[in-house]
């Protein structure tokens, strides 16, 4: 049987550590309850108030910034102190899932918790979790050789200016050509792409393969008369969440002479309700590098408009689930009339997703929808393709397609 790691008692009323001590250690509360409280404005504020199970250390993050705060036993408590050695044996000495959870830093822990809770097969807890991590390891360790071996491909989707039936830019999307799968979904690798982190380097490779696209797209239909092209690229919320990548953005647009207005990159809604405060700092700090934000799958969320006014936002990409159809469903219609008011009323262009037939695109031309983007229109194609395709200069219907 094993023996018991020794712990540490602290009576009721107890400070376990003070506000101002820089420390590293961490604690695992065992019995008890401890409070985690700061000074604001000479004024005590309670930050948390933790029970068994529960980790706290000497240091917290307040408004998120790091903060020392103060620690108290509310009640008769035991703690159990945990050393980067300790930490380190139970990594080791675990199994695939919590290697899977545990590896790396905190924000790879938190990505890869999310996905794990959103994509688990809905078996018994403990077989899933396990098929799902060691599933995900596989998919980790195949997209590692893919990008060795340059697997991932752009492929650029037309959106349709409706002012003038031309194509105003495109929305760079990634493929994979796996060698003994074919054409690999999104769906099947950005997840675990997220949670390893991998996805900060598959980001910023498309990012510099849509910029230099954008180049050749641009010098095709230059002249007198004709807006520039626009392209709009996905970041990742794990590129938004590490500061130093946000930098590496601004590098990646300074060097390739794009205009940073000529690029859009598109947020999804998640990560702006998930951690709005953290959101609304980085995307201020990409909006200073001259780039356009557009935020993806617009009323999804949960809180749609309440961050409106939060974040320095240019566009508004109405969700495929409000346009398919809305033409046989009052309410779908709708919502796309009002979300296409409110666009012009804050003064933002709105792209509207999906559109697969002519009535559709009627009914967008009908409520001043700026863009509208779908197969109806054209596929995700090739930048070869792409290039064929702005070398005929096609004007689209805005109600009959093409």
């Amino acid at each position: 049987m094993t023996e018991r790691i020794p712990g540490q008692r602290f009576e009721a009323g107890t400070v376990i550590f003070e506000r101002g001590e820089q420390g590293d250690k961490a604690y695992l509360i065992r019995d008890g309850r401890v409070e985690i409280s700061t000074d604001q404005g000479g004024k005590k504020v309670v930050i948390a108030n933790l029970g068994p199970g529960e980790v706290f250390g000497e240091l917290a993050l307040i408004s998120h910034q790091a903060r020392t705060a103060t620690a108290t036993a509310a009640t008769d408590t035991e703690t159990l102190v945990i050393s980067t050695e300790r930490l380190q044996a139970a990594i080791d000495a675990a199994d695939p899932l919590l290697q899977t959870l545990l590896r790396g830093n905190l924000g790879r822990f938190i990505w890869t918790q999310r996905f794990m809770l959103q994509h688990a097969a809905p078996k018994t807890a403990e077989t899933s979790l396990e098929h799902q991590a060691e599933h995900d390891m596989a998919v980790e360790a195949d997209i590692q050789r893919a990008m060795k071996s340059r697997e991932f491909e752009l492929f650029y989707q037309p959106i349709i200016d409706l002012r003038d039936g031309r194509i105003g830019g495109f929305e760079a999307l990634m493929r994979w050509r796996h060698p003994d799968r074919g054409t690999v979904s999104p769906g099947e690798f950005i997840g675990v792409a997220e949670a390893t982190g991998q996805i900060v380097a598959m980001g910023a490779w498309a990012l510099e393969e849509a910029l230099d696209a954008l180049k050749r797209f641009q010098a095709i239909v230059d002249g007198p008369g004709r807006p520039p092209l626009f392209m709009s690229v996905n970041v990742s919320g794990r590129q938004l969440l590490e500061l130093e990548e946000i930098d590496r953005l601004g590098a990646v647009l300074a060097r390739s002479g794009v205009d940073p207005e000529q690029i859009k990159l598109e947020i999804t809604e998640s990560l702006l309700v998930d951690d709005p405060m953290h959101a609304a700092v980085a995307l201020q700090q990409l909006r200073e590098k001259g780039v356009r934000l557009a935020i993806d799958d617009f009323g999804t969320g949960y809180s749609s408009l309440s961050y409106l006014h939060l974040f320095p936002l240019d566009t508004l990409k109405i969700d495929r689930s409000f346009v398919s159809d809305m033409v046989h469903d009052p309410r779908r219609e709708r919502i796309v009339r009002a979300i296409s008011g409110l666009a012009r009323d804050l003064d933002l262009n709105i792209i509207a997703e999906g559109v697969e037939n002519d009535e559709e695109m009627q009914s967008l031309d009908r409520f001043e929808c700026d863009y509208v983007q779908g197969f109806l229109l054209a596929k995700p194609q090739t930048a070869g393709d792409i290039e064929a395709l702005l070398k005929q200069d096609p004007h689209y219907d805005t109600h009959l397609g093409s």
